[in-house]
């Protein structure tokens, strides 16, 4: 039996703790019992929308508006999907995920506005196929999704920016990279960067929950993501457990 003291192990949460727990748990609530009823409207109108621009009479401009409608109501139950893995206590059941078709994914989802800001994104997933992380595909495209965003974000003003996902695989484990060329994070905001609620972006443009929902569904799948100590820019590191054969 171990002489350690019960206090090193387990110590009591702090008052600001037990308040962000809280916090956390009065959102997941409410979100619960919000995004079916959000989501049920968004499909509304994202469907009609859907409908206008496959209707070949509509005139060009009614149907380049109506596919902009589609496309933005799927960015919304995107966030949806986001809000709702506060409420979601166990992953799904592991899927065969194909890692290149799930980068090609999030890159074609941000495409548009990758190019608008003159970002250029890289897929380097090496020659070989990657063995399968265990996790399930809606859980590894949003954490990929939320970290290219967040890139993204970070690389707004940068005149050349350059974002990247990487991926090997070895000792039973897949490690996905997504390093940015932008102005990295500062030392005094590393400690936050996975909170709940905080950003470092323009205030009002994101939720402050990217990274944290991100880093949640990694540790529920027996994973890790944690932010890089680079040199310049930022690198967010993915760690999964691959999927046996």
């Amino acid at each position: 039996m171990s002489d350690q003291p019960a206090a090193a192990v387990a110590r009591p949460l702090l008052d600001g703790e037990l308040v962000s727990i809280n916090r956390a748990i009065l959102v997941a609530a409410v979100v619960r019992g919000t995004v079916h009823s959000v989501n049920n409207i968004l499909q509304t109108i994202g469907g009609l929308a859907e409908m206008v621009a496959q209707k070949p009479e509509a005139p060009d401009e009614v149907r380049r508006r109506a596919e902009r409608v589609s496309f933005q109501t799927g960015r919304a139950a995107g966030y949806m999907r986001e809000l709702s893995a506060f409420g979601r206590d166990l992953p799904s059941a592991p899927d065969r995920v194909n890692l290149r078709a799930c980068v090609d994914r999030v890159h074609a989802l941000r495409e548009y506005d990758l190019q608008r800001a003159h970002v250029v994104f890289e897929a380097d997933l090496g020659e070989g196929p990657l063995p399968a992380a265990r996790i399930d595909l809606p859980a590894l495209s949003m954490i990929l999704l939320n970290l290219v965003l967040n890139a993204e974000q970070a690389l707004a003003a940068a005149p050349d920016g350059r974002l990247q996902v990487t991926a090997s695989a070895g000792g039973g484990r897949v490690l996905i990279r997504v390093p940015d060329n932008g102005p990295g994070v500062p030392p005094d905001r590393r400690d936050r960067v996975f909170d709940a609620f905080y950003t470092t972006g323009v205030a009002g443009a994101t939720l402050g929950l990217g990274l944290y929902v991100s880093r949640l569904l990694a540790v529920q799948h027996g994973g890790s993501l944690s932010l890089a100590e680079t040199a310049a820019g930022a690198r967010f590191d993915l760690e999964l457990p691959a999927l046996e054969s």
